[in-house]
């Protein structure tokens, strides 16, 4: 089972963008390939993330331009560092992670139970991030969204709602939500009535059971996805007539579709992802100066090219395309329609809420 909302969406990343990330073969200069001389003089910080060619571009986007700037080597470990584990290498004291993926509410999570370094602000430019995502523990660092797909021939008169994706009279057909709760229990509420601002006031528990009770008056008419790959081939299938899936795969649905299936921002979930450094992790004053680094727009161009990873600096939509702007959930036309997650409510009621969310699906 996936406990990480962002590990999830950055392993179908992966999947997705693998043919492109190996066309770039030996034309890009690899960490391995710095001269020893360099290595020897060098410091060097261990960055986790969640493998597959992340690794690489994690190497290409990121850390060869700060180990040219530094000399500071950059080490890309793909050993998926979930919260349970950078939890119990803490409190071990055996700790060989300077830096760690974790999901924006992942980094309060950790960063409250006293196992994450403080982000140091005099070092990092708060400037560079965008506004309301300036976590204590966690340097954010890039978006993704949930967003409501949908296939445009079941809908001559224009784009659907959630109230739509209820209505079964109306709209025969199946539709399709996540198994692991995140960007699906939102839906329910929304269609039910809960007004956007009241999402997260409520208890884990009363924002699942509501939820639950919603998604069941579909009957047999609700699938759910378990990786984006699932929810793409649902709508190529005709399977679907519409579905809560993230934007990336939405994206690509519409040009493998020829434009039958597109998708709306409107009402989608805002995610950010962020970077955390372990408490005690001896790279400590270097990783600071790594996660100040991220934050340069052409690198995280570099990121959004490679890994369809949405910039957290707005600068970097300066140098974006136009494509690239139609499809970055954080543009602000895009993000002005959606709904940004409350990660102070996940990070108290994740654990929580997604079990019993999978638990009562499969009931």
């Amino acid at each position: 089972m996936i406990f990480s909302p962002l590990q999830a969406h950055k392993n179908d990343m992966l999947q997705m963008n693998r043919r492109d990330l190996l066309k770039m073969g030996t034309g890009a200069l690899c960490l391995s390939a710095l001269p020893s001389s360099l290595w020897a003089q060098s410091k060097e910080i261990t960055l986790a993330n969640f493998g597959g060619d992340a690794v690489k571009a994690t190497e290409i986007a990121y850390g060869e331009p700060f180990t040219k700037e530094t000399g500071i080597a950059v080490r890309v470990d793909g050993a998926s560092p979930l919260p349970g584990k950078i939890k119990a290498m803490v409190e071990s004291g055996n700790i060989v992670w300077d830096i760690c993926e974790a999901d924006g509410f992942t980094s309060q999570q950790l960063g409250e139970s006293g196992v994450l370094e403080p982000i140091d602000y005099s070092v990092v430019d708060k400037a560079n991030i965008r506004p309301g995502f300036v976590f204590p523990f966690g340097v954010h660092n890039y978006t993704y969204s949930y967003v409501l797909a949908y296939d445009k021939t079941k809908f001559p008169d224009g784009e659907p709602t959630f109230e739509d994706f209820f209505n079964r009279e109306k709209y025969p057909g199946k539709r399709t939500l996540w198994k692991y709760q995140c960007g699906a229990t939102e839906p329910c509420l929304l269609a039910d009535g809960v007004t956007p601002d009241k999402l997260y006031s409520m208890s884990a528990q009363e924002h699942v059971k509501k939820a639950l009770a919603k998604v069941k008056t579909l009957e047999d008419d609700i699938i759910y996805w378990d990786s984006g790959a699932d929810s793409q081939q649902m709508f190529i299938d005709e399977e679907v007539i519409m579905g809560v899936i993230w934007s990336s795969r939405a994206a690509n649905l519409e040009k493998d579709t020829g434009g039958r299936v597109t998708w709306t921002w409107k009402q989608g979930l805002f995610c950010p992802g962020a970077l955390v450094i372990p408490k005690g992790a001896p790279g400590t004053k270097e990783a600071q100066k790594f996660l100040a680094s991220i934050l340069v727009p052409e690198r995280q161009l570099a990121a959004l090219e490679m890994l369809a990873q949405g910039p957290s600096n707005p600068a970097t939509l300066a140098l974006e395309t136009h494509e690239m702007k139609r499809v970055d959930p954080g543009y602000q036309p895009n993000l002005d329609q959606q709904i940004v997650r409350g990660e102070d409510w996940y990070a108290k009621n994740y654990d929580a809420a997604v079990a019993a969310w999978y638990d009562g699906i499969a009931n």
